[in-house]
């Protein structure tokens, strides 16, 4: 017997991506990091990182494709040495993903 499928929760069409992040971690000793953006919506992105001690509710500000700004972590799930956080925009400087 198969199980259940998730509730998709997703208010926005997401769109896939294969980009390059810089993100800056306010605060943190070495907070700088990058990662692999797998998808952006309207108002967020996923991102596929390194940097497991990053929390929800933690702001980053981010670069990305040229554009920028203020995110939010809103759900992180590590998996061995790499890390899948979903990230809710605050403050685009420019251009919206």
């Amino acid at each position: 017997m198969s199980s259940p499928q998730p509730i998709e929760r997703r208010a926005e069409i997401r769109r896939p991506a294969n980009a390059e992040a810089q993100l800056r971690q306010p605060g943190v000793l070495a907070g700088t990091f990058t990662g692999q953006v797998l998808d952006t919506s309207a108002t967020g992105f996923r991102l596929r990182h390194g940097r497991l001690s990053l929390a929800s509710g933690q702001v980053v500000h981010f670069k990305l494709e040229g554009r920028s700004g203020q995110a939010r972590a809103m759900w992180t799930r590590i998996v061995g040495n790499e890390a899948e956080t979903g990230f809710h925009i605050l403050k685009p400087a420019n251009a919206p993903l």
